[in-house]
């Protein structure tokens, strides 16, 4: 089977779709300083913030098992995880508890794109394009790759992956093990700074590092087919 070929104004909108988050990024990051300029104003809200967190932990865990799946970058989210639990639940606890909440949304994207929204998701992300017949030998492959990926915003992945029609059990097979080892690298690395452990620093840094690296040696093994 092979992979669905990409006109170039396709690369050029998924280009400047990916490019679009960071652009708003800035510009509200440049609105927000235009409005309070003072250094200090911006320390004492995220103090507050994070007061605000460690008091109400559940928030936190709200957040990640909810936004990423909305669009919100999940990265950011986990090294703020790793912050507020890792010094008060210690590393290992907030690993588990960081994972599970994003396997809720995990699992909560793609049971909405594989079932009741998969035909208006269909018709605005696929447009024309037409669906690849899986298989039970190329669906893990199709769903590896999708994930290894660099690029693709892991919201993209879920909702790909479900109305592309990877089954439930191999979507979760190639979804919570690659997830998982990316939220614990961001979860030890964000802990560890503050708790001022250089070894599990290194630790956090090094499983993403290999990871990234990992990445890289599949795709290029990958041939350009699936199945």
């Amino acid at each position: 089977m092979k992979a669905i070929a990409q006109p170039k104004s396709h690369l050029k909108r998924n280009l400047a779709l990916l490019l679009l988050p960071g652009m708003v990024a800035a510009l509200t990051v440049y609105v927000l300083w235009q409005q309070h300029p003072e250094l200090g104003y911006w320390i004492d809200l995220a103090q507050a913030g994070l007061s605000y967190l460690e008091t109400h932990p559940w928030a936190l865990v709200l957040a990640i098992a909810v936004l990423p799946g909305l669009g919100a970058p999940i990265s950011p989210l986990l090294i703020l995880f790793g912050i507020v639990f890792g010094p008060t639940h210690g590393l290992p606890l907030a690993c588990l508890i960081g994972i599970s909440a994003q396997a809720v949304c995990t699992t909560w994207t793609y049971l909405l794109a594989s079932g009741p929204l998969r035909g208006l998701l269909s018709k605005y992300i696929l447009r024309e394009r037409k669906l690849p017949t899986l298989t039970d030998r190329n669906a893990l492959r199709l769903g590896l790759i999708m994930r290894i990926t660099p690029g693709m915003p892991y919201a993209v992945q879920n909702v790909v992956l479900g109305i592309m029609g990877l089954k439930f059990k191999p979507y979760l097979l190639v979804s919570i093990p690659i997830t998982s080892l990316y939220a614990t690298g961001f979860i030890v690395t964000a802990g560890a700074i503050f708790q001022g452990s250089v070894g599990l620093v290194l630790s956090g840094i090094l499983l993403i590092a290999a990871l990234i690296l990992l990445t890289r040696i599949i795709l290029s093994r990958s041939p350009k087919n699936v199945g």
